[in-house]
């Protein structure tokens, strides 16, 4: 759900300021955010469970919004886009005509029938056969990585597995993806960065004016560097995604310089965050249950069940939301055409109607019914390469080090939105196998 216009989806407020184990209440978010990681994820569940307990939709404290807590309901809003719209572009203010323009090419933020044809497109160039071929490369980056940190450190070395291992590879695969040259990854990275924290910090229901203004600069200058990079790839078309992007047709149909500038911003921070806080929500829940980090040591075939217990059990993101069209029945609750849904996904993932045990951290659990990359049309084109940017990078952190210790000294720092969960900062030694 992350693109161009993340400061123009409505960020979901708490609902009924109850309160919750601690006395916090999730009226407030903000402050939720900036509680110890192990306190946020205590009273952050607790309210979902006993929300979800009670009701399986209910009332937002914002006015006009909804939230989804259970999994069957979360299911029907995800997979019905004629009543539950996905697209927020009208949210984008007249004066920003940069941004509604590189909104054109997101594909996650459209309905049918722009959407079909976009996705259509995009799908041609992004194929299941240019991840698979990504591999040996994701694996040869998360080497360098690792080899420049022990070569600079010793064999225990200290670092931040988010900044200089995790954030990385991602932001050096996709800017590889499409071609964008070596000495410009850095600037990737940090757009990228700087997209993830434009979110007002409030978590309000519409962003603020400086939130808007400064996403729009940002946007401008990106723009220009991709408009270029794309008009590069259609004179002398190499061997990337952007050059296939390019020049691909589908019943006639191309893409032009803008829609594809909007599909690049989509994956990079499609791509850039979701994979990065999925190798670092793994590397945690893996330190805090040392039996399934045992077995899949023993086991590396288990690791790909591993990541898809993370992705349910604590997913980077949280929640998805929605726009209704029109009345909409759901959960035994009738919600007004122009209701904002936002759906709890982290809910859905611990309704104990659908999985047994939710709140245990199960890496035998049945894998597949998770919706962290969504459901229906709008499934993530990009899940494959987050799954596979992750087996790799646990893959060689495992295979390279024999323990890592995390420093939970208060050095962690997580992501400031509530609609992400996982460390943006995660200081770890990791002690090489001898």
């Amino acid at each position: 759900m992350f693109s161009w216009e993340i400061p123009f989806r409505a960020a979901i407020n708490g609902a009924n300021p109850a309160r919750i184990p601690g006395g916090f209440s999730l009226a407030d978010l903000t402050a939720l955010t900036r509680l110890p990681f192990d306190r946020r994820i205590e009273e952050f569940f607790a309210y979902l469970g006993s929300r979800r307990e009670a009701e399986a939709v209910g009332e937002s404290q914002e006015p006009g919004v909804w939230e989804v807590f259970r999994y069957d309901q979360a299911v029907q809003v995800l997979g019905d886009h004629q009543t539950f719209s996905s697209d927020m572009n009208h949210f984008i203010p007249e004066d920003q005509r940069q941004l509604a323009r590189a909104a054109r090419g997101n594909f996650v933020g459209i309905d049918p029938p722009d959407h079909t044809q976009l996705r259509g497109l995009v799908s041609q160039a992004f194929s299941p056969r240019v991840t698979a071929a990504l591999e040996p490369r994701i694996a040869q980056i998360a080497e360098r990585l690792l080899d420049g940190v022990v070569a600079e450190r010793g064999q225990a070395p200290p670092l931040d597995l988010v900044g200089e291992f995790a954030g990385p590879l991602s932001a050096i695969v996709i800017a590889e993806l499409f071609g964008i040259p070596e000495s410009d990854h850095p600037m990737i990275s940090d757009w990228a960065k700087a997209l993830l924290g434009s979110r007002p910090a409030g978590e309000l229901s519409v962003a603020d004016e400086v939130a808007m203004q400064n996403v729009a600069d940002l946007v401008r200058r990106a723009s220009e560097y991709l408009v270029h990079h794309i008009r590069e790839r259609r004179a002398r078309p190499q061997d990337d995604l952007t050059s296939r992007l390019a020049t691909t047709e589908v019943d006639g149909q191309s893409l032009d310089d803008e829609e594809i500038v909007g599909v690049i911003g989509m994956f990079l921070i499609a791509g850039y965050l979701p994979a990065s806080i999925l190798t670092a929500n793994t590397v945690m829940a893996l330190d805090e249950y040392p039996a399934a980090l045992a077995e899949v040591r023993s086991r590396p075939e288990l690791l790909p069940r591993a990541i898809e217990e993370v992705l349910r059990w604590r997913s980077p993101l949280v929640r998805d939301q929605r726009l209704t069209t029109r009345n909409a029945e759901l959960g035994g609750r009738t919600i007004p055409a122009g209701s904002m849904v936002c759906v709890w996904l982290a809910s859905a993932h611990r309704d104990p109607l659908r999985f047994e045990d939710p709140d245990e951290f199960d890496i035998h659990r049945n894998p597949g019914r998770h919706l962290a990359f969504g459901k229906g049309i709008h499934y993530c084109l990009g899940a494959p390469l987050a799954r596979l940017e992750a087996r790799i990078a646990m893959e060689t952190l495992l295979r390279r080090f024999e323990r890592a210790e995390i420093s939970r000294d208060g050095s962690v720092e997580f992501h400031e939105s509530i609609g992400v969960l996982g460390p943006v900062r995660l200081p770890a030694t990791l002690f090489t196998r001898r």
